[in-house]
């Protein structure tokens, strides 16, 4: 960056700073030695080192500079190439006036932070623009190289000794004989038996790699390089432009596995990667405010990140998993039994359900308790969440919004159809008149079928949720509630404003049948029966990692709650109501 100033007595200055590689070609007096060993030693150090030089311009010499920008701003073709080349000529004959050094703190608990993100499963790859020997020292201070990490550079050093070919087939060798021969962990990187590997590059090598070939294809060194950091426990791009960091992101989110990436900063040289991600995230500091305004979420610390993605994404992605796969169930439950109720009244478009219940189904007497569910589930306390974060691994790679789940819930939905509509059929069959002589009709064949889904569709949801409270237990009881008194108000009473009630007292003659009762009952236990092995078998056969977790919390709180003469009971460690 540079900057032309004027001074008091009329002399024009043109002062320009920057990283050491980009100062330093540009630079024909000063010195430069001393200068360039300082900047190593403090870069060694962890220190943010930049360069500063100037040049006096005369007053011929700034009239040129003015017109030589303003032809390339008023460019109406290659507009930013001719930008470019206007400073390529203006920062050059440069003396060299000094450097910088200024140390950057870690923020606190970022190494926590990052340490956490590993091992949820989250491959970590720093961008950043210092100098590779300032970016190394801070990556082994957050924990993103561990002691025990080979460090692998492609670098500009490594290519000016071989060629960049050459370079990518000796690092693939080095990884990839390891990696085909070992078991590495696919999601975070951390190997278990095997070397660890960071790996290194620079801008110039990153260039060079997403160039185009002669024959107009880049795909083979692309693929090369991306293999490569697959097989990598880290990876650190250092001397990075804004631009190239874009070009990061973007490399990744379309490549092969098709991953969801995630941007994090907190300066104005970070937005184009924060725009170009799937998630982008700002921190509000001293950087400014501009990587927040244009990210998705903004906060004030990185180390809110954990909590964040760690519990937040946890708890986000089960309850939208659930919201919309139960949506799907239980509309299949309400409409596969219309679809077989025409095979059996002459296809004669006569509906099952009352126009009432096909309203209020979706709006009033099936939304409020999932809509709940999806505000507030917790199915693991934030503690748990906290304290072990390879609990995300559970829900990686879209686990919960599989093929496979999809289609258990589409069985499930199909099957507890087949229940309500031939249950209810075969009941009918036999006690199609009362105690007084009065016979079922449709409407009320159609009620029991509707009343039975209902109360299945709502004790689903109720096995599903593991965070109680009060509101749970007003919402989900209040709804089954709320569909017996509307029943019992629709069908007792004879309303002026409407023409006819073809369901004027058919609930009520419902209730009054013993078999009814029976059938209703008996109707929801067969439904919710598959359902409820289904989770005994898979929690004592294959339980997950979070249900895991949960037993074990589940048996030191029964442990603790032996009574004993040191102090009061220790409560149970399961998700609790919290205030906040």
């Amino acid at each position: 960056m540079s900057v032309i100033v004027k001074s008091a007595t009329g002399e024009i200055y043109l002062f320009c700073k920057g990283a050491d590689s980009s100062i330093f070609p540009r630079v024909i007096e000063g010195k430069v030695d001393q200068i360039r060993s300082r900047v190593e030693r403090n870069a060694v150090e962890g220190l943010r080192t930049l360069c500063v030089a100037y040049k006096r311009l005369t007053q011929e010499e700034y009239g040129g500079v003015c017109q030589l920008l303003q032809a390339a701003k008023v460019a109406l073709q290659d507009r930013e190439k001719k930008l470019a080349e206007a400073y390529e000529q203006i920062e050059k004959d440069l003396i060299l006036l000094g450097a910088t050094a200024v140390e950057d703190r870690l923020q606190e608990k970022a190494a926590d932070t990052i340490e956490a993100l590993q091992k949820a499963g989250v491959k970590v790859w720093v961008l950043t623009g210092d100098k590779m020997e300032t970016a190394a020292a801070t990556c082994y201070a957050c924990r993103l190289f561990r002691r025990d990490t080979q460090l692998l550079e492609l670098t500009t050093k490594k290519i000016e000794e071989q060629t960049l070919h050459d370079v990518l087939l000796e690092l693939s060798k080095t990884v990839l004989h390891y990696s085909g021969s070992l078991t590495r962990d696919n999601l975070s990187g951390l190997s278990t038996d095997m070397q660890d590997y960071g790996l290194i590059i620079d801008g110039a090598a990153l260039s060079l790699i997403m160039k185009p070939r002669e024959d107009g294809s880049s795909s083979n060194y692309r693929e090369l390089f991306l293999d490569i950091c697959r097989s990598c426990s880290a990876v650190l791009c250092c001397r990075m432009a804004p631009l190239q960091k874009a070009q990061i992101v973007k490399l990744i989110k379309f490549s092969k596995e098709h991953p969801i990436t995630l941007a994090i900063g907190d300066g104005a040289n970070d937005v184009s990667m924060i725009l170009e991600a799937h998630v982008g995230i700002g921190v509000i500091g001293k950087e400014g405010r501009q990587a927040a305004r244009n990210s998705d979420y903004a906060v004030p610390k990185f180390k809110h990140l954990k909590k964040m993605l760690l519990v937040h994404g946890h708890f986000y992605y089960v309850r939208i998993s659930e919201l919309v796969q139960y949506f799907f169930y239980k509309n299949v439950c309400f409409i596969f039994p219309q679809f077989l109720y025409q095979f059996f009244c002459g296809f004669s478009q006569q509906t099952l359900y009352d126009t009432a219940y096909l309203t209020l189904y979706n709006i009033s007497f099936t939304s409020l308790p999932i809509l709940l569910y999806s505000l507030m589930e917790q199915h693991v306390s934030i503690d748990v969440l906290k304290r072990d974060p390879s609990l995300y691994r559970d829900i990686a790679k879209n686990a919960l919004l599989r093929w496979r789940v999809f289609i258990y819930w589409t069985f499930l939905g199909v099957f507890d159809a087949l229940v309500f509509f031939f249950g209810a059929y075969f009941v009918f069959e036999n006690t199609t008149v009362t105690s007084n002589g009065q016979i079922f009709g449709n409407w009320t064949f159609g009620t029991l079928v509707f009343t039975v889904m209902v109360f299945t569709v709502t004790l689903k949801l109720a096995l599903d949720t593991r965070y109680w409270t009060w509101i749970n237990h007003f919402v989900i009881w209040g709804s089954l509630l709320f569909y017996v008194v509307f029943s019992l108000l629709w069908g007792g009473i004879i309303w002026p404003f409407l023409n006819y009630q073809r369901m004027y007292y058919v609930f009520i003659q419902m209730l009054s049948s013993g078999p009814a009762w029976l059938a209703i009952v008996l109707l929801v236990t067969v439904s919710l029966l598959p359902d409820v092995l289904k989770k005994v078998l898979c929690r004592q056969l294959r339980p997950t990692a979070a249900e895991r977790a949960q037993k074990n919390v589940e048996g030191k709180a029964s442990v603790s709650a032996t009574p004993s003469s040191d102090g009061p009971l220790l409560q149970d460690l399961l998700p609790q109501p919290r205030c906040d």
